[in-house]
Parts: C-alpha cells; sequence; structure tokens
C-alpha cells in the first residue's frame, strides 16, 4: 500500500546521446509508424513494387552486375509487416523476377538449368530469410503484448496505460472534449493474503479485473497500476457519464468483494478540456481516492476540474 497522495516514478538512467543520433531515432520511429498503420494489401502491394523496381535494376545493369541481394528488402518487410505467407509469397516472386531478369539480360549458361538451379538456391535463401524474420516478429509481438498486459487480471499494465493516458489527453486537448479518470484500491487487501492466502489475493485480483473488463467500452482503459490499485480512462466522457460508468463499477465490485471482506475505495476525476499533464491528472485522480480511504474506505467521491483550476500541468 503506498502512502496517501504518494507518486509512483520511473527513472530511467540512459547515456547522452549526439543530436544527429536522435534525430535518426526519431526518424526511424516515425518510419515504423508508419509502415505499422498500411493495411495487409498495401504492405504486400509495396513489397512487389519494390521487387519490380529491383528487377528493373537488375535487367538494365546487365546479368554481370547481380543485384540479388537486394531483393531481401522486400521480402523482410513483407515479413515483419504482413505476415509469414505474404514473406513467402514475396520470396517466391524475388526469385521468379531475378530468373526472368537475367534471361532477358542475355544471361548465356552452359545448360538451360543451371538458371533455375541459381533461382532455386536463392529461393531456398529467401525462404530461410523469411522464416527466421517470422519468428523474431511473432517473439517481439509476443514480448510487446506481455509488457503490455497484467499477466494476473488480463489488464493493461501501468506501462501501457500511462501511454494510453498521454494519447488521450492529448486527443482530448485537440477536441475539446472532457476526459475521465478513476482511481481505485482495494481497502485492507493484505489481510486477505494474511489470512487467506495469496491464491485467495490473486482470485480477489481477478474477480476486479473482469468486472473492470466488462464494464468499460473498446476506445476505455482498464488497467492494474500496482498491486491492489487499479485505474479507469474514459475518454470523451464528462462527470455524469463518469458517473454512471463507475457507480455501476462500485455496485458490481461490492457485491464480488464480499466473499473476501473487503470493499473498494474510488476517485474519479473528470477534466473539462484537459491543459494538464499525465503526471498532474494521476495525481488529482489518486489524491481524491485517497480523500474517500481517510473519509471512511469503502466509498465513492466524485470531482470535476476545470481547465482555470487546472494545477501541474
Amino acid at each position: 500500500m503506498r502512502n496517501p497522495g504518494a507518486i509512483d516514478r520511473e527513472f530511467v538512467r540512459r547515456r547522452p546521446q549526439a543530436p544527429g543520433n536522435t534525430a535518426l531515432i526519431r526518424h526511424l520511429q516515425n518510419l515504423e509508424t508508419c509502415f505499422n498503420r498500411l493495411t495487409r494489401p498495401g504492405v504486400i502491394a509495396l513489397a512487389i513494387g519494390s521487387v519490380a523496381i529491383v528487377a528493373g535494376l537488375d535487367y538494365i545493369s546487365g546479368y554481370e552486375l547481380s543485384f540479388s541481394l537486394f531483393y531481401i528488402g522486400p521480402v523482410a518487410f513483407a515479413t515483419m509487416y504482413a505476415g509469414r505467407r505474404a514473406g513467402v509469397g514475396v520470396a517466391i516472386i524475388s526469385c521468379i523476377a531475378w530468373y526472368f531478369a537475367e534471361i532477358l539480360a542475355g544471361a548465356r549458361y552452359s545448360h538451360p538449368l543451371i538458371p533455375v538451379w541459381n533461382a532455386t538456391v536463392r529461393l531456398g535463401f529467401f525462404l530461410i530469410t523469411s522464416l527466421l524474420l517470422s519468428a523474431l516478429r511473432s517473439s517481439l509481438l509476443r514480448e510487446r503484448q506481455l509488457a503490455s498486459t497484467d499477466s494476473l487480471t488480463g489488464l493493461y499494465a501501468r506501462r501501457a496505460f500511462e501511454e494510453r493516458l498521454r494519447h488521450d489527453l492529448v486527443l482530448a486537448r485537440r477536441r475539446r472534449s472532457a476526459i475521465s479518470l478513476a482511481y481505485l484500491d482495494l481497502d485492507d487487501f493484505k489481510a486477505v493474503n494474511d489470512t487467506h492466502g495469496h491464491a485467495e489475493g490473486d482470485q480477489a485480483l481477478q474477480t476486479v479485473g473482469r468486472i473492470l473488463r466488462t464494464a468499460v467500452r473498446e476506445a476505455d482503459t482498464a488497467a492494474r497500476i500496482g498491486g491492489d490499485e487499479f485505474a479507469v480512462l474514459l475518454p470523451d466522457t464528462d462527470y455524469h457519464g463518469a458517473e454512471q460508468v463507475m457507480t455501476k463499477v462500485r455496485r458490481d465490485l461490492g457485491k464480488a468483494l464480499e466473499a473476501w471482506d473487503i470493499t473498494c475505495s474510488i476517485g474519479v476525476t473528470t477534466f473539462v478540456e484537459p491543459a494538464l499533464s499525465a503526471t498532474a491528472a494521476v495525481a488529482a485522480a489518486d489524491a481524491l481516492m485517497y480523500e474517500v480511504k481517510r473519509q471512511g474506505k469503502g466509498d465513492i467521491a466524485y470531482r470535476a476540474i476545470e481547465p482555470n483550476s487546472e494545477a501541474g500541468s
């Protein structure tokens, strides 16, 4: 259990980077974002177009100057952003394109099967590259999923919640719309672990996670912040909308937590046209939740914060 009003901060020690390196990293991140926004057919079309360009260069330069290495780029691109099947398909297309580029460029072989053999060898190399990249892609997706999801409750983890909070606050400022943030803390949860064991405690946390998942909309964010603390982020939701959602959540949690003889304290803060930072938003909701705990626990409090009253922005 944290001290009332305490705000967790994560300090990451980084080596100083040269301005040029920072700009390069930023450009690469922007490029990655653009690629991730492409649809699967769009990725495949871009990869095949790249194969056509490489094949054209292969043909123009003549058979004595090989461009076969550059076919790996489209194969890797298709694999990473459209999946293994797309990568395999582009690998096959690349080998066919290379074969015809060689033949049309006037390449002469001592036996007609030699270019077929060369194309087959290149296909094997491209397929191995595609399969290795596919395995790497699957591993990265699993790691990303583990990093963004709390393994016990299935809710968003703290870091993913903070990213979504920053994103939703930016959208709320742009749209001049309200956004609501609820902080929840299980009262006397330690007694459950001490009396009934950690397995029962985990079951109680899983129950909270199930209720929060079913209570929120697809655009909302339900997260386990840590220990027995949870948060619910409601974008495009004003004071009355947040009251409707969280009143039901409180009622459902109250019934479910009776099995462990514990309650839940909730602080719900609505920011009207928010101009504050994510840290300040968390601090405001966190402080309201602790006001509830100080006044007797097991209750819920609502507060609307107007733009001119926001602090810490």
